[in-house]
């Protein structure tokens, strides 16, 4: 297994999908139903498969990740051959960098010696889906990458 198995509650969801999986490997509700009496192994390999296809598919058409402290923010773009991170800190203990005031409050004070701003990239090593991965369990979230693009746009724009 690549990855890590989906939960009961994420195969409930993709309940749908699962069905069209399962149809791919031949198997009708019924063949289903009987491998679920009859074949544990299978159908633990079937889960861990279809796990991996959906893992796979997240992680592979995953653009920009957000993870976020009350005192950091790290987005990266991973759209490109290497990831791309700009990360800030702030000083001020009073501003939470997990809310969008916080955000809000870095846009507004993005010059201020309260705010350090750190930007990078990084090799994928060994595969971009596995550094992705490796995000999203460490508590990252895929995003849009507004943010991203926001503060792209201040570096190109600024000497700090």
């Amino acid at each position: 297994m690549k990855y890590h198995r989906l939960t009961h509650e994420q195969f409930e969801e993709l309940h749908h999908e699962f069905a069209v999986f399962l149809a791919s490997q031949g198997l009708d509700h019924a063949k289903w139903k009987e491998i679920k009496k009859n074949d544990s192994e299978r159908v633990v390999s079937l889960l861990d498969l279809f796990s991996d296809v959906v893992w796979d598919k997240i992680v592979s058409e995953c653009s920009y990740l957000e993870f976020s402290t009350p005192d950091q923010l790290f987005m990266i773009d991973t759209s490109k051959q290497k990831a791309l991170a700009i990360v800030i800190r702030v000083i001020d203990k009073q501003i939470d960098l997990t809310t969008e005031e916080g955000f809000q409050w870095i846009l507004n004070h993005i010059d201020s010696d309260k705010v350090n701003l750190f930007k990078g990239s990084n090799s994928y090593q060994p595969s971009k889906n596995e550094f992705v991965y490796a995000y999203l369990k460490k508590g990252a979230i895929r995003t849009d990458g507004k943010r991203f693009k926001a503060l792209q746009t201040y570096f190109s724009n600024s000497a700090k």
